[in-house]
């Protein structure tokens, strides 16, 4: 007996320490337990959802662009694209360091892999998909959809694609969408765009973002543990995606293909035309262009070089922000700022043209140096002579130039309806004085001023808005691309005054704009029954050949086309720019069936012999 009674402790310890650990036990799970039912109750939750229900977004289209006739200009079209849709954040956080997947996947979109991996890595921090490639090619989406099994997270979804059905045509017009970026994503964030978005750039599509860009749908699916879908979710109905709204622009689409087409050969350039009565824009062209189709497809960052740094500046809409000395189209203004200040008369005979203008020191040269002779004010500007608008400035003096050109829209933005636009220059006294000093400018830089040249730039639509306002009258228009709504806020007022001349003073300056086209510089610009009144003109270019300039409206008599043509390092506005003009409005006005009947003019042989 007494050698058990030291074993009975031994057996009661032994089997204390068991319920002890038992308990400690007990106590780590329950502890576990509380834990993940508490502490980390949220994280679980939505780690279960994310491996059973999934939010898709469902795509709005944008919206439908056509011309005032109702033809499509812009539209969408279904697109395949290749896209990642993150499942649960480690596991999605994981392929971004799997080399094979991550080979894999940017093979197949055709892409970097460092950018497959930013994307990726995007996507799992904010649970938003990434798009790897639009507009896939259907062996591309064969083969994903083959390899489903080896790329978690990858899917192809069909969705709306923008479409621009006549390509490089009325490129800088439309402008392009493109997809958002991270700096926008985080500018726009409370206006609800989200990766994978379109985004207005450029042109109609960027000044009207708000019309054209649609409210997104979303349903949600279920799916498994891969993200791969399984079924929709019946316990929340899904939201429909609400389209974009259409616009119905001004261009006219007849009048925007003529004039592409005379504009076909041209390097840089650009021409529009304007309905004078409202400023309505009817047609804009800027050269060289580009297809807008690549951007809503995705450009690669080679071809992105290509088109924003290669020669050309094809993204640039040069009708409205190529800024250009407008040369004897000036002569216009300066013509209606003597009448304004009567410092000539219609009749008006200043000194004979020699062929050049001694002031100061100096030999000013007319473009024609055998000379012009005698001349009335309406002659001259028929002839476009340099001598008598030098004499013309100076009797006129910088504040009434100045004022007038001001008056007629030269000098200030117009306020079109598209982004980026330039305001040119005109410059008055205050601008010379910060220049060069207060005073200590010359006089002599009128007779540059009142021919054109000097420091004076003007774009082309601000050209078209000078053809428009003589055609009318005086009245000031504003150019614009989308009329409002009946019933709807009224147009924004123009931004110059307009000008006010009696109907005597109006009808000689439209007879010396007809005269300039039926018998003066602007010949190649003839349409035979379809009388034109127009302005040639050859702007000095430091840094190559001169810039070839053309402004008109037609008929003559009851306008409805207001246009303006810059061809740069085109040379003389005669040979270079009026003949594209009157091609543009014989192909507008002439029916097919009335070709034989009036013909267009035909393009001068010799260059040489044409003036300014």
């Amino acid at each position: 007996m007494s050698r058990l009674t030291p074993e009975k402790p031994s057996r009661d310890q032994r089997l204390a320490v068991l319920v002890t650990l038992a308990s400690l036990g007990f106590a780590l799970v329950a502890t576990g337990l509380l834990r993940l039912q508490l502490v980390e109750n949220e994280r679980y939750r939505r780690l279960a959802e994310e491996n059973h229900v999934r939010r898709e977004v469902r795509r709005a289209p944008r919206g439908v662009i056509r011309d005032r006739h109702g033809a499509v200009l812009a539209d969408n079209q279904p697109s395949f694209n290749v896209v990642f849709r993150p499942f649960p954040a480690e596991s999605s956080a994981r392929l971004t360091t799997d080399r094979r997947w991550l080979e894999q996947v940017a093979r197949l979109c055709g892409a970097d892999t460092l950018a497959v991996q930013r994307a990726v890595r995007a996507a799992a921090a904010t649970g938003q998909s990434a798009t790897l490639r639009r507009n896939a090619p259907m062996d591309v989406v064969a083969a994903v959809e083959e390899l489903r099994a080896d790329l978690p997270g990858v899917e192809v979804v069909v969705e709306p694609l923008r479409r621009y059905p006549h390509g490089r045509l009325a490129a800088h017009l439309l402008g392009y969408a493109g997809e958002i970026g991270d700096e926008e994503l985080a500018r726009l964030a409370d206006r609800g765009y989200r990766p994978g978005d379109l985004i207005g750039r450029s042109g109609v599509e960027r000044a009207y973002e708000d019309v054209l860009r649609g409210d997104d749908g979303h349903e949600y699916v279920v799916v498994n543990a891969m993200g791969r879908r399984v079924a929709g979710a019946s316990v929340v109905p899904p939201t429909d995606p609400v389209p974009g709204g259409d616009l119905v622009l001004t261009v006219d689409l007849r009048l925007q293909q003529a004039l592409e087409d005379v504009m076909g050969d041209v390097e840089r350039g650009a021409a529009v035309a304007l309905d004078p009565h409202d400023g309505a824009i009817l047609a804009l062209v800027s050269r060289p262009s580009f297809d807008p189709n690549e951007f809503a497809r995705g450009l690669s960052n080679e071809r992105w070089r290509e088109l924003a740094r290669g020669g050309g500046d094809p993204l640039l809409n040069r009708a409205v922000q190529g800024v250009y000395p407008p040369g004897s189209t000036f002569k216009v203004a300066t013509m209606l700022a003597a009448l304004r200040a009567r410092a000539a008369r219609p009749g008006t005979r200043l000194q004979p043209c020699p062929g050049g203008y001694e002031f100061g020191g100096r030999y000013f040269r007319c473009w024609e140096r055998r000379g012009h002779g005698s001349l009335d004010l309406i002659g001259a500007l028929a002839h476009s002579c340099d001598v008598y608008f030098y004499q013309l400035g100076l009797r006129l003096g910088l504040p009434r130039l100045e004022a007038t050109a001001r008056a007629l829209g030269l000098g200030e933005r117009t306020g079109v309806d598209l982004p980026h636009e330039k305001k040119g220059l005109v410059p008055g006294a205050a601008w010379y004085d910060q220049r060069w000093g207060a005073g200590r400018w010359r006089k002599g830089l009128l007779l540059n001023l009142a021919i054109g040249q000097g420091e004076l730039l003007v774009t082309p639509l601000q050209l078209a808005l000078l053809a428009a306002e003589v055609a009318n009258g005086g009245h000031a228009v504003r150019p614009h691309l989308v009329d409002p709504d009946p019933g709807g806020a009224p147009l924004a007022r123009p931004v110059q005054p307009g000008l006010e001349l009696s109907d005597a003073d109006w009808g000689a300056v439209r007879t010396a704009m007809e005269k300039v086209v039926s018998e003066g510089t602007g010949g190649a610009a003839r349409l035979a029954g379809l009388p034109v009144a127009g302005k040639t003109g050859t702007a000095q270019n430091p840094r190559g050949k001169d810039h070839a300039l053309f402004l008109c409206y037609a008929p003559a008599a009851r306008p409805q086309v207001a246009l303006a043509l810059v061809v740069e390092n085109g040379g003389h506005g005669g040979s270079a720019a009026a003949p594209r003009a009157g091609r543009a409005l014989h192909a507008y006005f002439v029916p097919d069936s009335a070709a034989l009947a009036v013909a267009p003019p035909a393009w001068p042989a010799d260059t040489t012999d044409v003036g300014d």
